[in-house]
């Protein structure tokens, strides 16, 4: 067999592999989604309320947590001196925005379930300007650090 040959045969061997990796991957992907997906199915069209009540623990055990996580870490940032302190107004910033947040989504999948196409822009166009107002309100709520006073013997 001729080097060029050799060569070529190579590279479309290495183009099968890769191809038959993407075909892998693409085929386990949706595996995995079925896998996921076909006993959640199951479990919401056949028990709707246990399924709603079981979704509802998940999203307040995942609240409590990232409340949780939240306070530790504060705790952790007030002992270093490194970090500015937020402000009690910070936090109540942030919960508004959170509210405001989910607030102009739902107003907005309600307007696009009616049809009210005018209505949905106005309401993304403020919508996005209170969420933006609030977060300037939130950045300038926070306290800054103090700037370091230079040492005397600077020139020394």
């Amino acid at each position: 067999m001729s080097r060029g040959l050799r060569r070529s045969l190579a590279a479309w061997i290495e183009a099968g592999r890769n191809g038959g990796f993407l075909v892998l991957l693409v085929a386990g992907s949706a595996a995995l989604g079925l896998a996921i997906a076909l006993p959640l199915w199951f479990f919401a069209t056949s028990a709707r309320e246990a399924y709603t009540v079981a979704v509802l623990a998940l999203a307040g055990a995942g609240v409590v947590y990232l409340v949780v996580r939240s306070a530790i870490r504060r705790g952790v940032a007030a002992r270093e001196s490194g970090r500015p302190r937020r402000s009690a107004l910070a936090g109540v910033l942030t919960a508004c925005m959170v509210v405001v947040g989910i607030a102009g989504l739902y107003a907005a999948a309600a307007l696009v379930a009616r049809g009210s196409w005018i209505l949905v822009g106005i309401d993304l166009v403020l919508w996005a300007g209170l969420l933006w107002l609030l977060g300037r309100a939130r950045r300038a709520a926070r306290t800054r650090k103090d700037h370091p006073i230079p040492a005397e013997n600077k020139g020394r």
